[in-house]
């Protein structure tokens, strides 16, 4: 409900930060802070502190926590660049081209989808309802490179967070085109801006 992923990186040093969501089609703008964090393998999780805050149903998307096969499909949503692209959703989709990231890492898989500055801490699913990573860095010299750092990591982190969170148990979307994943998507995947 109150709880946000998203890259260490994107919250190092920040003093304020704002969480907005669509809820059908309205962006909603609340105060976020940090719950915890895991510099390590670049994640954090923040919470959601405002009041006039309405929960959102339960996600619809499972996380999971087994490595997904070289040559899956996925995708990725997120807000890269959000203040020069504008405030619409981005997907960009692709397969997973590598269990390991840059340089051999095991904490990401390499993924063919590209991965824009500011789609840092964006979502990386595959077809079939589950978070399967967090997307974390794009190659400058490399166009349809990215990486994503493994859910099990996210999961970890979870884990060792200071209150209870639910992890998310949504149904798998086998029948589910993408344009439709996406719509039903769309209000779990934010925009967080640091000042």
């Amino acid at each position: 409900g109150k709880v946000v992923a998203t890259n260490y990186h994107v919250i190092d040093g920040a003093e304020t930060i704002k969480v907005s969501l669509f809820r059908d089609g309205i962006e909603e703008t609340y105060n976020g802070r940090v719950l915890v964090t895991d510099k390590a393998n670049d994640l954090a999780l923040l919470t959601i502190k405002d009041a006039s805050f309405k929960e959102l149903p339960p996600a619809p998307f499972s996380l999971s926590e087994s490595p997904v096969d070289v040559g899956s499909s996925v995708f990725t949503m997120g807000y890269p660049l959000a203040n020069v692209l504008g405030s619409e959703v981005k997907v960009t989709d692709g397969i997973i081209s590598a269990k390991s990231g840059y340089e051999g890492d095991i904490t990401t898989y390499q993924i063919s989808a590209a991965i824009q500055p500011g789609n840092s801490g964006g979502a990386l699913f595959d077809k079939r309802g589950h978070l399967i990573g967090i997307t974390n860095a794009g190659v400058k010299s490399a166009d349809n490179v990215g990486y994503a750092i493994k859910t099990s990591y996210l999961i970890n982190l979870i884990d060792n967070s200071p209150i209870d969170i639910d992890i998310p148990k949504g149904e798998s979307s086998f029948n589910d085109d993408l344009p439709t994943l996406i719509k039903k998507y769309k209000p779990y995947v934010v925009i967080i801006k640091v000042y």
